[in-house]
């Protein structure tokens, strides 16, 4: 389930367990608009996320240009999704833990 909130100062969103091109269209103007409005650190916590698509890795870099590389981090990353990020480069741009 998809779920953004604000806590101390840091605005944290949750993503279902398969972040498709189909997911990533229907979160993505929510995801932008929020970012937009609250110019806080962010970060995506992908708990049981296991499947990411391309289009996902794109909100990643887009949230993380638009707030600053170091106001953005990803968290609770499986093994799995973190070989995507690895093989398309972003654990060099991205804090991932």
């Amino acid at each position: 389930m998809f779920n953004i909130t604000m806590d101390g100062g840091r605005m944290t969103c949750t993503f279902p367990e398969r972040m498709d091109t189909l997911a990533c269209e229907k979160y993505r103007a929510q995801i932008d608009q929020q970012v937009g409005q609250v110019q806080t650190p962010v970060t995506f916590d992908m708990s049981g996320v296991g499947y990411v698509a391309s289009s996902f890795l794109r909100i990643c870099v887009q949230t993380a240009q638009a707030l600053g590389k170091e106001q953005f981090e990803l968290i609770n990353v499986s093994p799995q999704v973190k070989k995507v990020l690895k093989i398309a480069g972003l654990d060099r741009d991205l804090t991932i833990r």
